[in-house]
């Protein structure tokens, strides 16, 4: 026998005095040259030698066993051994001797019957080795064959039936026979696992073994192996005399005589219960795996290998619009805008070879309504055979939601984008380490550093270990804690060569998860603006230096208008009294008009005066406790002629328990005269002016009310100002000189009050005025 030697690692030939013949070591990489030389070798030996490859091919047979049998290279190199050296009933047997080496080591020799070219059969032994290669599987089998002489013939030939009998009567498949006709002519005892008695098996059909509806396919499949002299494979199902089903496969070849003749059907029945419950499985798994694509959200389609669709989901109805009704038999193409109709040009090519550049891959396109909408979608390919058919399964998402939140996403970038390279602050981005990692242009020219020089001044400096402003260290430590910070200074020159006064804000950058990933510090350069302030500043003390000159100059001027206007009217009084009985109309009317005059440009210069003060910060409260209601009452006697002459009655409305306030008399005596007297000038002939006052919240709360003229609400907003006349023309109808309203605001406010007013064109005005009761 042939055998593998593992202690030597070589190949041996072992004869029956077990002398060992070494071939070649069995490590050894067969080259060309090397087979030349083993197969030189064997051609030597006067023994008949085989070389096979694992599938029992014939690949050499040295000279000895051409010369005996009768072959050339023809007839035996490329054919497995036994179709050529074994007859034919007996081959399906001779096919199993070689396929485990754990028998053949525990059998090394085996009695067969050999046949030559002529068809004569020979007695033989044969013995097998094999070789194997680096990985530990056989890679070739070598047969030595050995005719016995005549002698021992007879033996052999009842030895070589008595090995048949018992390889056949053992074997774990049922092995059987049957005549032209299908009767069972033999069947193994094997066949007892079934349930059957083999003697009561014999000479019955052997269609009648099996379930009713599978004896017309058995019949036909055994039909087939008796007219083509081949072999088939059929799978049915064996009902035994308890009605008991077992799934086996028949496997048969034709049965012939020794004349080549046909004379029946030999074959083999294998128990295949666990490759059906396998498949079982596998269907179910598969009927699982439909029913969840019918139901599946996403559109999943099959189509055959012309591209027509067999399966339509539910998914794919919600998704396209097409009901599977509609769908199935269409062309898949009816999903796809036109532009991308070319993927399937050259389909054929796709099915005869299952390979495209769409197949397995993930890819984005649009898809096509029913309506014509296009939309994106997310396809996947994949392919099968069943039954030698190409069959193609697409599986489709609706991306139109991730699309356009990338489109979103990009354009947000687009546009942060465009606000960090174009703004005209400069800004950077530092890490969580507070290491820059980016910078606009704008950031560089305001730090003033070479663009040569950014990577190294800017990108990538350490805002926490370098030699940085400690008030920028701490903004940097609060934006990384989670906190805004603001920083003023020129701290940033240490990057540049400019010595630039900055305004800074530091934001942190928060996550969706709110943890803080860096921060952004927006600078910008206060040159200009810090100029600007600078001018402002200068322009408010000179403007602030001439408002006192101003003031300075009206209260001089008023203090020297007072002395001759005192002088005046001193004199006129005493003209009025002391000949008030000599003067007729005309000196009388000079007089009086001398007299008033010169009262109006006293209150001019009151006034003033008055304003004056205010603006010189010279304005005191003196403060005293005053009963408003004499108070009140003093103003109307006061004001009591000037009403009179409009014919405008004077009401008072008194909170009863208003008695005494704290206040300035003669602030709060102007107040009350300069409401009134507006009141009155503006109000109608014969009209009123009422005077409410009452206690709100702690405060003194007056109201000056009248039925005028009213007030436009365009005009409203000046009436507080200094020197603004409504009518400013000149030839207004109403005297003033447009600071009475000025003095009155400043004197509330002096009270810890506020003032305001209410008016409607054609119906009156009401001012209102509080002071504070806690002075």
């Amino acid at each position: 026998m042939i055998f593998e030697n593992k202690d030597s690692d070589a190949v041996h030939s072992t004869k029956e005095d077990d002398k060992e013949i070494s071939f070649i070591p069995a490590s050894m990489k067969l080259h060309e040259s090397v087979l030349e030389i083993l197969h030189a070798y064997m051609d030597a030996i006067p023994s008949m030698l085989l070389i096979l490859n694992s599938n029992q091919v014939v690949s050499f047979a040295n000279e000895h066993l051409y010369k005996t049998l009768g072959y050339t290279e023809n007839d035996l190199i490329g054919h497995a051994w036994y179709e050529r050296l074994i007859s034919f009933d007996k081959r399906y047997e001779a096919s199993e001797l070689y396929t485990k080496v754990e028998e053949i080591k525990s059998h090394p020799e085996i009695e067969l019957l050999i046949l030559d070219k002529q068809g004569k059969e020979y007695p033989a032994i044969s013995r097998a080795g094999y070789i194997y290669d680096r990985k530990g599987n056989i890679s070739k089998i070598i047969l030595e064959i050995g005719i016995l002489n005549s002698i021992s013939q007879e033996n052999f030939i009842s030895s070589v039936e008595e090995k048949y009998r018992t390889l056949v009567e053992n074997s774990v498949d049922t092995i059987l026979a049957t005549d032209m006709n299908g009767v069972i002519t033999y069947i193994s005892p094997s066949i007892s696992a079934y349930g059957f008695i083999p003697e009561e098996i014999v000479l019955r059909d052997i269609a009648d073994l099996f379930f009713y509806e599978d004896r017309n396919k058995i019949i036909r499949s055994l039909s087939i192996t008796l007219n083509n002299s081949g072999q088939t494979r059929v799978q049915g199902r064996l009902k035994d005399p308890n009605g008991k089903i077992h799934w086996v496969e028949l496997y048969a070849q034709t049965l012939f005589d020794k004349n080549k003749n046909v004379k029946g059907i030999t074959g083999s029945l294998r128990d295949i219960a666990d490759r059906k419950s396998n498949l079982s499985t596998l269907e179910a798994a598969s009927d699982m795996f439909i029913s969840q694509a019918r139901e599946s959200s996403d559109a999943i389609i099959f189509s055959d290998s012309e591209g027509k669709i067999i399966f339509w989901n539910k998914g794919a109805e919600n998704l396209f619009f097409y009901t599977a009704e509609e769908a199935l038999g269409q062309h898949i193409s009816i999903i796809m805008p036109q532009r991308y109709k070319h993927i399937h040009q050259g389909w054929d090519i796709v099915v005869s070879t299952g390979r495209s550049w769409v197949m397995g891959n993930t890819i984005e396109l649009y898809g096509l309504k029913r309506d014509g909408t296009e939309f994106p979608i997310e396809i996947t390919h994949s392919s099968w055979k069943k039954d030698g058919s190409s069959l193609f399964s697409v599986n489709i998402r609706d991306i139109t939601k991730r699309v356009l939140n990338e489109k979103e996403m990009q354009d947000a970038k687009d546009k942060y984008r465009m606000i960090f390279e174009k703004s005209p602050l400069g800004i950077i981005h530092f890490d969580t380490y507070g290491v820059i990692t980016q910078c606009n242009k704008s950031f560089v020219d305001i730090v003033g550093v070479d663009e040569a020089n950014v990577i190294g001044n800017i990108i990538g400096l350490d805002l926490l270990k370098s030699d940085v402003n400690e008030e920028i260290k701490k903004c940097v430590r609060m934006t990384l804690s989670g906190k805004n910070a603001e920083f003023s200074g020129t701290s940033f020159s240490f990057m540049g060569v400019k010595d630039t006064p900055i305004k800074a804000s530091f934001v942190p950058v928060v996550t969706e998860n709110k943890a803080v990933a860096g921060g952004i510090c927006i600078v910008e350069d206060i040159t200009e603006s810090k100029k600007a302030r600078e001018a402002l500043i200068h322009a408010k003390n000179v403007a602030e230096e001439a408002n006192k000159m101003k003031s300075e100059f009206l209260s001089n001027v008023t203090h020297e208008l007072r002395t001759p206007l005192n002088a005046i009217m001193g004199f006129s009084d005493l003209l009025q009294e002391s000949l008030e009985d000599q003067m007729n109309e005309t000196q009388r009317k000079y007089l009086n008009n001398i007299i008033a005059g010169s009262k109006d440009l006293l209150d001019v210069i009151n006034n003033i005066l008055d304003v004056s003060t205010i603006e010189g910060g010279r304005a005191k409260l003196e403060l005293e406790d005053i009963c408003i209601a004499e108070l009140i009452q003093d103003v109307i006697t006061e004001m009591s002629s000037f009403a009179s002459k409009k014919k405008i009655e004077m009401q008072v409305e008194l909170d009863p328990h208003i008695g005494f306030v704290r206040a300035d008399r003669n602030k709060l005596h102007q107040i009350m005269v300069n409401l009134i007297n507006n009141a009155i000038k503006f109000g109608k002939e014969e009209g009123f002016v009422k005077i409410k006052v009452k206690h709100m919240h702690d405060f003194l709360h007056v109201e000056i009310i009248d039925n005028g003229i009213g007030i436009n609400p365009d005009a409203q907003q000046k009436l507080f100002k200094p020197f603004v006349q409504l009518d400013s023309s000149s030839t207004r109808k109403y005297k003033g000189n447009g600071i009475g309203l000025y003095i009155t605001k400043q004197f509330v406010e002096q009270h810890g009050g506020s003032i305001w007013m209410e008016s409607e064109i054609g119906k009156g005005t009401t001012f209102i005025f509080t002071i504070s009761l806690k002075l």
